[in-house]
């Protein structure tokens, strides 16, 4: 492949809603430049992008792809990004690592949930964009109708540089406004004939045409004063102000095609090389100190995504300043080593080329990098530098996970290890004896439980097991805990007296334990015995088998044998007894209350309400944002199990939330016997 400068560069992302025709879009793109040989379908193996057997069943996109091709003298690197909200993360380190956007909306469908949330995670990273109306080849496609839509919910500056000529079946080309010129497209869309605008769209594309212009100079004073004194402006002007329109997000253009019958797709080409900007005419990015790193600085390069193929894991990088080559050593910044890197890869999919030298707006895949993780930085030995990792987002579902097959531990938890690589938004924790998968919706943990099946693990899923906690509400006195055991030979003998009081169930340590003994009635040596054996009863718990926090013990009083007393008898003896003080103080049981914030549009502020309520939560609070209300809220945790799936169906997908904890509170009296009742909690044996 050729070398490119940077100033020569397009590096983009394709965001939008779930089969709006993303995938299908940047497969059209690699057929038109020839950078394949077949024009891939989304929905079988033919496809240069979506690889995995899930995407390919869901006929739908669940991880990012790259891919890159030449046009207009320029090379255009691109992601194609999921829409599913269950994959947003790939979408937003998608966008951390590119420099411009098409959004791509489905002409049939309009502005759907998943546009809106491509183009609020746009418009909060600055980049530049542009809007591809998809799909008028289908029924009920209406581009006037997408378009108002996209002008009243998205942005008013979003203004048509094309019109379609012809409608669902009949449709065959797009009309250029600027070039005042109609494209109708061959059979496999690589063919293209200009001519003039049909007769029936004249008035309408000259009317559109005006608008056009006028919005062009507006995103420039000088031009806008010509304009307005000469209410015209020459082919270079219309360029230059265009380009520094849609650099500045003032002119969101909006072209249209259908991806799947390869119309439209070369003037959005077109589009993409002479008006995106390069890495060169980008904003310098901040370093994690805040420094500006420019893009002729010293090579530094970001690691926005890992991906596993034939050869093991690949690190895909943006390259943001300098060159990165090949058979060459760097530093990995994040961790300060040293890293040898061999062959750079040209990626499309998971093909790969190996090519020698890549430069800022590059997007690079290199294979076999020892001890580095998505987000961290690698640069030039000789100037350090560190870029700021993702955020990764906190996991909106949480399933307990286990192997189908005794004996799978293991294997399940290498195979989750090695995912967990690959997914950011992915957690894995253990709680207790149960190991916790935390993902960000149904679809995203059930395409996890799809994927290790693949690779020989089966799973279950259960709901996971709320951390509870116990404490006490009274006080209990003089409490004896006695411990005897005698089988012929040395015996064993500690008895503890007690007493109980509730403490701070907010404290770091659950227990305050106060020695008061007085007179050797227990030796100095046994009384850590006691308290280990409190503190060992204190975490199995007492009712209900969960831990118990908040407590004050002082161990007043005891009796001992000179010869069948040791420290185990005495750890005996202060489990029992604490065991029996909890069971006399008044025992309550304690939930987690999270901090819940929903985000959802004001039609849906009311159910939110209500559906809080339901769940024995307290709304603390609203405002407005833009057309979407924040309600702040606190729930137990124990009603926020499935919130993911029940707001989607609440809002229409047009919800989303975050969670974090908040602090513990009594259970209610009527669930906690019913949560005791299930618990069995086994006694100390004599």
């Amino acid at each position: 492949m050729k070398q490119y400068p940077a100033q020569d560069i397009r590096t983009i992302a394709f965001v939008g809603h779930q089969k709006c025709g993303k995938t299908s879009l940047a497969e059209a793109i690699l057929f038109d430049t020839k950078a394949v040989n077949r024009l891939g379908k989304v929905d079988d193996e033919s496809s240069n992008l979506d690889t995995e057997p899930e995407e390919h069943k869901r006929k739908s996109s669940i991880h990012l792809s790259l891919g890159y091709c030449e046009w207009a003298k320029k090379k255009i690197n691109f992601i194609d990004a999921p829409g599913d909200a269950n994959f947003a993360s790939d979408a937003d380190q998608a966008l951390s690592a590119v420099d411009a956007v098409v959004l791509v909306v489905s002409a049939p469908d309009g502005v759907q949930v998943g546009t809106e949330r491509a183009w609020e995670q746009t418009v909060a990273r600055n980049l530049p964009r542009a809007i591809f109306i998809n799909k008028l080849d289908r029924e009920r496609a209406n581009f006037n109708k997408a378009l108002d839509e996209i002008n009243s919910t998205l942005s008013q500056q979003a203004v048509p540089l094309q019109v379609p000529i012809g409608s669902e079946g009949s449709f065959k080309g797009v009309v250029d406004l600027l070039a005042n010129k109609a494209y109708t497209f061959g059979e496999d869309g690589r063919k293209v004939e200009v001519g003039d605008v049909p007769a029936d769209l004249a008035d309408q594309c000259e009317e559109m045409r005006e608008k056009l212009i006028e919005g062009i100079a507006s995103a420039d004073d000088a031009l806008l004063e010509k304009y307005l004194e000469t209410m015209e402006l020459s082919e270079e002007e219309i360029h230059q102000g265009l380009n520094k329109g849609i650099s500045s997000g003032a002119i969101v253009p909006v072209v249209c095609g259908s991806a799947t019958v390869n119309i439209g797709v070369q003037p959005l080409l077109d589009l993409i090389a002479n008006t995106f900007p390069s890495p060169v005419s980008r904003p310098p990015i901040k370093t994690a100190d805040g420094k500006e790193l420019a893009h002729d600085a010293p090579m530094a390069a970001q690691v926005f995504k890992t991906i596993t193929a034939d050869i093991g894991r690949i690190a895909l990088l943006r390259v943001w300043s300098g060159e990165l080559k090949a058979d060459s050593d760097i530093l990995n910044s994040s961790r300060d080593r040293s890293q040898r890197v061999g062959q750079l890869y040209a990626m499309i999919g998971h093909k790969r080329e190996s090519v020698p030298a890549f430069v800022a707006g590059d997007l690079v895949g290199i294979g076999k990098l020892k001890d580095t993780d998505t987000g961290e930085t690698l640069c030039d030995g000789n100037n350090s530098v560190v870029l700021p990792p993702p955020e990764r987002p906190e996991p909106l579902i949480t399933y307990a996970i286990s192997p189908k097959t005794k004996g799978d531990e293991e294997k399940m938890a290498s195979k989750l290890h090695d995912i967990l690589v690959e997914d950011i938004s992915l957690r894995l924790d253990r709680a207790g004896s149960e190991i916790l998968l935390r993902g960000m919706g149904q679809v995203h943990v059930d395409s996890v439980v799809e994927r290790l099946k693949r690779m020989g693990v089966e799973v279950e899923l259960s709901l996971p097991t709320i951390a509870y906690r116990e404490t006490i509400r009274g006080k209990a006195s003089d409490v004896e805990g006695k411990h005897k055991k005698q089988s012929g030979g040395r015996g064993q003998f500690g008895v503890c007296y007690i007493d109980m009081e509730p403490g701070d169930t907010d404290a770091e340590d659950p227990l305050e334990f106060v020695n008061a003994i007085f007179g050797g009635s227990i030796p100095k040596q046994f009384i850590p015995s006691v308290e280990k054996g409190i503190r060992a009863r204190m975490a199995r718990g007492v009712v209900a088998g969960f831990p118990v926090v908040g407590v004050k013990v002082t161990l007043k009083d005891g009796k001992y044998h000179s010869v069948d007393s040791d420290g185990r008898s005495f750890e005996m003896a202060g489990s029992k007894g604490f065991q029996e003080a909890v069971k006399k103080a008044r025992p309550a049981l304690l939930e987690p209350v999270m901090n819940v914030t929903v985000t959802c549009p004001d039609e849906n502020m009311g159910d939110i309400f209500g559906d809080v309520s339901s769940r024995r939560g307290k709304v603390l609070g609203s405002e407005a944002k833009g057309k979407k209300q924040i309600i702040k809220a606190q729930v137990p945790e124990a009603e926020m199990l499935r919130y993911a799936i029940d707001l989607e169906s609440l809002t229409g997908g047009r919800g989303s939330f975050s969670m974090s904890f908040a602090h513990y509170e009594d259970v209610p009296a009527q669930l906690a016997e019913e949560i005791i009742a299930k618990a069995q909690v086994e006694e100390d044996e004599d």
